[in-house]
């Protein structure tokens, strides 16, 4: 077991974790979505929305055109199975490497399903964010590397357990938590920190490329396109 804070080519299988953003991909492809886009920013994704769904937020508010917010609660309501769609996501985006090709999403909501999909494999732990990791971030990856490899030394993640051993405080206490709480969205916390409920896997299925040149981008930009996988 490694983990990575520093962004770095895995030389392993990549298991990003993700609390909030990587919560969300999960429960879409758990209620039967066909696809989840990973886009850099509003530009890119409005170059991908034709035929799917469009999730964005700005200061709390969807993007425009969006279909909602990539929110938990607000998905509950939404007709999902069959739908493809684009998750503006710039952090969870720029987590990733295109030229990494065995690429896993891991959250407290499909742990389960990780855990018995790779249990006992040679695996790389990326808390997304990294080089600057999320502290909900870096809990998730020191959840999944106790369960995944519990004979693994201590590193900064596991010993992030220690002082915070509910998953769901974990998530509050985070800057990125007390964001949603400021905007009186403490119920996503909850649902996000919620242990084992989507019995999927998102692996990635493919990158996309945007070369700056032809799309008129300020740099090359890539999409990240997961699907659901049970092992």
């Amino acid at each position: 077991m490694r983990l990575d804070l520093c962004r770095t080519l895995s030389p392993t299988p990549l298991v990003l974790a993700d609390a909030l953003e990587g919560g969300v991909v999960t429960y879409l492809l758990a209620r039967g979505a066909r696809e989840v886009l990973i886009a850099p920013g509003p530009r890119v994704a409005g170059l991908l929305k034709e035929g799917r769904r469009l999730l964005g937020e700005s200061e709390g508010f969807p993007l425009e055109g969006a279909f909602a917010r990539p929110s938990l609660l607000d998905l509950e309501r939404a007709p999902i199975a069959g739908e493809s769609f684009v998750l503006v996501a710039p952090s969870l985006n720029g987590s990733l490497l295109p030229e990494e090709k065995e690429v896993y999403l891991g959250s407290f909501r499909n742990a389960l399903a990780l855990l018995q999909a790779l249990r006992g494999q040679a695996l790389t732990l990326r808390p997304a964010g990294a080089p600057l990791p999320f502290l909900s971030a870096l809990v998730v990856a020191g959840f999944l590397c106790k369960r995944l490899c519990p004979e693994a030394p201590p590193n900064l993640a596991t010993a992030l357990l220690k002082v915070f051993p509910d998953p769901q405080e974990a998530l509050f206490q985070s800057p990125e938590g007390q964001a949603l709480h400021r905007q009186g969205r403490t119920e996503e916390l909850a649902r996000a920190s919620l242990i084992g409920v989507d019995p999927v896997v998102p692996r990635l299925d493919g990158v996309l490329p945007f070369p700056k040149a032809e799309y008129g981008l300020s740099q090359d930009r890539w999409v990240y396109r997961f699907v659901a996988w049970n092992g």
